[in-house]
This record gives structure tokens, sequence and C-alpha cells, in this order.
């Protein structure tokens, strides 16, 4: 049977992560999906692991190109993909059993939107704060925020894979490239949007991929010149400029109040969990 959607996860060395992110995908709620994992090069465990839960569920389906690094890892498995939409999982995220049925049925309804996202809870182990980010519904809102942060946690978002052909894919850069794709989406006209409701669980850890492979104040330095890309392309008003030239100095700016500068000043939607 054709696949509604494909699941896509790269992963390096994830073994520790086996006992919670398989379940959670294994046991959608919705079930016409395949899981497209592709495997980067890993030198633990993780190939072993990974063949023994392909035998016991067919919708698994395994890619060993070798080490690709995250994106262009990433393309290849959407390449490969079956399914009408594709439904991004991180190896060391959640997803909570409702997400796949919620978004493929928003989709269904929505043939104008492109992507959809929805709220998140976020378990930051390096600044210690636990709390539900919570974006905008509506398109022109998520548009604008493109000028301030990144509307949508990757992990967590399902967009259709026509709209990710005509962009051409994610650029392979070295870092940003969901919201360079999502800036490319709406350049074609398709629609953002968002499901208000919490459907998985993001960790930012220091064993993270960009944590491991970019310094907090490069990655910074990186998303403004995206930030100001989003607001050239996109036609937004110069004056959200000031959103961009603040992450120059924003990771300076100690932990505590990070927290008040996000939800007052940038106005990020979040709820303490």
């Amino acid at each position: 049977m054709q696949p509604k959607v494909s699941v896509i996860t790269t992963v390096y060395n994830g073994e520790q992560y086996f006992d919670k992110v398989i379940p959670c995908i294994l046991n959608q709620s919705f079930t016409n999906f395949e899981w497209i994992i592709v495997d980067d090069g890993s030198t633990d465990r993780t190939p072993q692991l990974l063949a023994e839960v392909a035998i016991k569920d067919p919708r698994v389906k395994i890619l060993s190109p070798g080490r690709f690094g995250f994106v262009k890892a990433l393309n290849y498995g959407i390449r490969a993909a079956r399914g009408e939409y594709i439904a991004r999982q991180d190896f060391d995220d959640l997803s909570y059993p409702q997400r796949l049925h919620l978004q493929v049925e928003f989709l269904d309804s929505n043939p104008d939107i492109g992507l959809v996202g929805c709220s998140c809870l976020v378990e930051d182990d390096n600044r210690k704060e636990r709390y539900v980010r919570i974006p905008p519904n509506e398109h022109g809102q998520l548009v604008s925020i493109m000028s301030k942060y990144i509307p949508f946690d990757h992990t967590l978002v399902t967009f259709r894979k026509k709209a990710w052909e005509q962009a051409g894919g994610y650029p392979e850069l070295d870092d940003i490239e969901d919201l360079r794709l999502w800036i490319t989406f709406v350049k074609l006209g398709w629609r953002l949007a968002t499901i208000p409701e919490t459907l998985g669980v993001h960790w930012v850890h220091s064993k993270s991929f960009w944590h491991t492979n970019f310094e907090y104040s490069r990655r910074q330095r990186k998303l403004a010149k995206v930030q100001w890309q989003a607001i050239r392309e996109l036609n937004l008003p110069l004056w959200m400029g000031i959103y961009p030239l603040g992450r120059y100095v924003y990771c300076y700016i100690p932990t505590n109040i990070k927290s008040f500068l996000r939800r007052v000043v940038i106005g990020l939607k979040e709820q303490d969990a």
C-alpha cells in the first residue's frame, strides 16, 4: 500500500535514544506511513539496532549511504520517500501519538498549506528551562516572525513533498536549513500553519547536533543572516532589521534574562511547564 506519510529521520550514533524514539513513531494513532531512517555513518551499535527494528516492523526502511552530514542525509531520505507528506522526526526527540493523525488531517483539509507545525514542549538542559513553545496560527504572523526567530520546531513539522521538490530540497549548507526552506516555501506561494496543540518534545542538550558542531555565538550570527534574508525576500518592513541585529548581542546576555527578552521583547509565546 502506498504510504500517505513518510517520516524522515537521520541518526548518527543514536544508540541511547532507541527506547524513546522508536515507540513514539511506531505507536502513532495514524498508521499509513513509512519511516525512513538514514544512518549517517554511525560507529556505535546503531546499525545493528536499526536492523532489528526494521525486521520487526515493515514500515521501517533503513538507508545507509555513509557519512553525509545532517542536511545531505535529510535530502537523501526525502528523495527516497513515497509519501505525499514528509514528517520530520529527530532521533533524540519525541512525537505524541496523535501527531501524524492531526497534521495529516489538517493538510488534507487545507490544500493551500505547504507546511504545518504545532506547539512543542522544550526541555532545555543547557539553560535549565522547561516550557511549551506556542507559534502563531495565522500565515501572515508566521511569515512576519521569521525576522525574529525560527517559527517551528523542525523536528515536529509536516510538509508536502511537492513543496520540497519545488524548492529544490533543503539547501545543503551547514546550519539554519529549516528556516531557509520555509522562506522558499513562502516565496513559491505556499502558506504556513500551526496546529494549536502540543504534539511532541524537543530536547536541547550539549550533545545535540548543533551544540556539538557550532558555537552558540556563531549560530546566532548565522541565524541573523537568514533573518535578514527573510526580511528582504518576503518584503517585510525594514525596521524589523532590529531583530537580526539583536542576535549579535543576544548570545552574550545572561541566561536568566534571555527568557524575558524572548517573551516580552521578541514576543515569542511560551508557557512554563
